[in-house]
């Protein structure tokens, strides 16, 4: 099913990337180049070949890990996509475990305290989601970096400092592995501004998501029960009420956190943080065709790899789901 599912995804991209209606052997000859020029590029990038033959050609490159060759750069994609994802991939974990720890604590301390906070939560709930997250990234960027100085304006590190040994990419666990704790808390501190703008809205989401289904578990015979056998109510709530609630928040994560990979893409050009999404960017700019497929391949190969993590999340909270 998961191979099924991912030539789907090669297919679609490539078909759409390819029926845009700019001329890749243009871009690539540049504006000054003769039409014979450009006939020898398309030709050599085997663009005269029917669109299907030249979709089974690209998908028997991809076999072999090969995206083809950047036009911008002139480098191979996988190379250049393998540079950033790393950068994308540390945002990305940083913002999901920033909005799972304050919604799961925010929904369940709700659900379990009906009152004045539980009404500014859900107005705050409210409110996060409606405010995009560039919009968000801007006013965070403006605040604290133009006004109050507090943080700074982009980037993974400061310019006068070099990037640690690299082990994972990833600048915080390979501080950490290093033993560096300068560029640690350098790293730290510039992931804070677009950690927040990319976790704030997913927050308000999956607060609401979390309060609502633990206030349903709550008023089930089940946790009645527990207490009733003694069980204090913050322990049944933990004990049982979280924990048959857990699907459905397992799901929302898993559908805010693939589609957080694609909010990187403006977060990541507005705070120059050096990934897939400000690649994306320059690519599309430039009319970059490779680049701009295989990085759409990568994004949604990431998005099923995600759902694929999270069915398994399903088989950890239910064996049942192994049965069906």
């Amino acid at each position: 099913m998961m191979l099924v599912v991912l030539i789907g995804i090669t297919f679609i991209v490539f078909f759409v990337t390819n029926l845009l209606p700019a001329n890749p052997a243009r871009v690539a000859a540049g504006p000054s180049a003769s039409n014979e020029e450009v006939a020898m590029i398309a030709e050599k990038m085997g663009l005269n070949k029917p669109l299907p033959i030249r979709y089974l050609i690209y998908l028997g490159d991809l076999l072999h890990l090969d995206m083809g060759k950047s036009i911008l750069s002139k480098q191979p994609v996988l190379k250049e996509v393998s540079a950033r994802i790393a950068a994308t991939l540390e945002l990305t974990l940083a913002a999901t475990t920033v909005y799972i720890i304050v919604s799961l604590s925010l929904g369940i301390y709700c659900a379990r305290h009906p009152g004045w906070i539980d009404s500014l939560t859900r107005m705050f709930c409210v409110g996060s989601s409606a405010i995009p997250p560039y919009w968000l990234a801007l006013l965070l960027q403006l605040v604290f970096y133009y006004y109050l100085g507090l943080l700074p304006s982009g980037g993974r590190l400061p310019a006068n400092l070099s990037p640690p040994e690299a082990v994972t990419g990833l600048y915080i666990l390979d501080s950490i592995l290093a033993g560096n704790w300068e560029t640690l808390k350098h790293a730290l501190i510039h992931l804070v501004l677009p950690t927040v703008s990319l976790a704030l809205g997913n927050i308000g989401l999956t607060t609401r998501v979390v309060r609502t289904q633990v206030t349903q578990e709550m008023s089930q015979d089940y946790v009645r029960t527990a207490k009733a056998k003694g069980l204090t109510d913050k322990v049944a709530v933990r004990r049982h009420a979280v924990k048959n609630a857990m699907n459905p928040i397992v799901t929302t994560i898993g559908i805010q956190t693939g589609y957080m990979m694609v909010g990187t893409i403006m977060i990541e050009t507005i705070f120059r943080w050096p990934g897939l999404g400000s690649y994306a960017i320059t690519s599309i700019q430039n009319l970059d065709f490779p680049a701009i497929t295989g990085i759409a391949i990568v994004m949604a190969l990431s998005f099923s790899v995600i759902n694929l993590l999270v069915d398994l999340i399903y088989m950890l909270l239910n064996p049942r789901v192994r049965l069906t």
